[in-house]
């Protein structure tokens, strides 16, 4: 599968984490696993794209591309930040269920301006079979972090994912 393909499916997966995590509202310890997940699954997310997907786009002679990933690293920052704030946080404190939702709405506004923006840059400005190649670097590394194979089904998000 191709870079954006293995990303789109990661990015699927971490929203029906939230969304799960949303249905979740009074039960504490699901919240806290559902979390956990979130958490691994961006995080694992993140190092494919950072390591893998954003060098390659950056190396590309347009300045969209790059503006794309410079905007995309600050996202990645900011989500790492808020992840930061609610690992202190305990599912039944006051200010958790907020600090949840501003995380979910910067994941998925992040997720809307990549999948826009960056990825149609990649689709432009490198080949399919470039495409191709890091799909496979990205799901290696990315089974690689997570221990689960990629396309399995069995992980949830794609194995982990930083956004």
């Amino acid at each position: 599968m191709d870079a954006t393909t293995l990303l789109k499916q990661d990015h699927d997966a971490v929203k029906q984490l939230f969304r799960a995590f949303g249905e979740a509202e009074g039960d504490a310890e699901q919240r806290r696993s559902l979390y956990r997940s979130i958490r691994q699954s961006l995080q694992t997310h993140s190092r494919i794209e950072e390591q893998v997907f954003y060098p390659a786009v950056m190396r590309v002679r347009a300045e969209p591309a790059r503006e794309a990933v410079r905007e995309a690293l600050e996202e990645h920052h900011h989500v790492e930040g808020l992840l930061a704030e609610i690992d202190q946080l305990d599912p039944d404190d006051e200010g958790y269920p907020e600090k949840m939702r501003v995380l979910q709405e910067s994941v998925e506004r992040h997720i809307v301006d990549e999948e826009a923006a960056m990825f149609a840059q990649a689709r432009i400005h490198l080949t399919d079979e470039r495409l191709e190649r890091l799909g496979r670097d990205m799901a290696l590394l990315q089974e690689s972090l997570s221990g689960e194979p990629v396309g399995t089904g069995s992980r949830p998000l794609g194995a982990g994912v930083r956004a």
